[in-house]
């Protein structure tokens, strides 16, 4: 093969590699304000008031609960012990946007969680939270 031949490909698997890195992150860009306001929404009930947590839930969230049952649900769940977030899954479709990831606490547990969020005005607002079922697997799985 000729040497400008190799020069050739090289260039065009260059040029491949920066399309696709410009890709990944224009959707990390878009998908941030997503993952965002899910961050927002643990550290506020991390360190915030009932009434600020409640400011990040949608309207539609609002009209079947209220701050004091979404405080509880927050205690239950230990949302006030999260330490750390990390998001496997993000995306957006129009005004709807979830997340999927793990929580991992205070004292090390991790607990599998599925966020939705919608888009009001300019915010993000939470409208859904469904925690994964916790295990522990050694060797073979089901």
């Amino acid at each position: 093969m000729k040497r400008q031949t190799v020069f050739i490909i090289l260039g065009v698997l260059a040029g491949f590699m920066a399309f696709v890195a410009v890709i990944i992150a224009v959707v990390f860009y878009a998908t941030s304000g997503v993952s965002d306001a899910a961050d927002r929404f643990y550290a506020t009930a991390r360190g915030g008031t009932a009434q600020e947590v409640y400011a990040l839930t949608s309207t539609e969230l609002r009209k079947v609960t209220n701050a004091d049952e979404l405080a509880a649900y927050i205690k239950a769940n230990r949302f006030d012990q999260v330490a750390d977030t990390s998001w496997s899954s993000r995306s957006f479709e129009n005004n709807v946007g979830s997340v999927e990831g793990t929580l991992t606490l205070d004292d090390g547990g991790v607990v599998p969680v599925t966020m939705e969020l919608v888009k009001e005005g300019e915010e993000w607002k939470v409208s859904y939270i469904e925690l994964g079922k916790a295990g522990v697997r050694g060797g073979v799985g089901p």
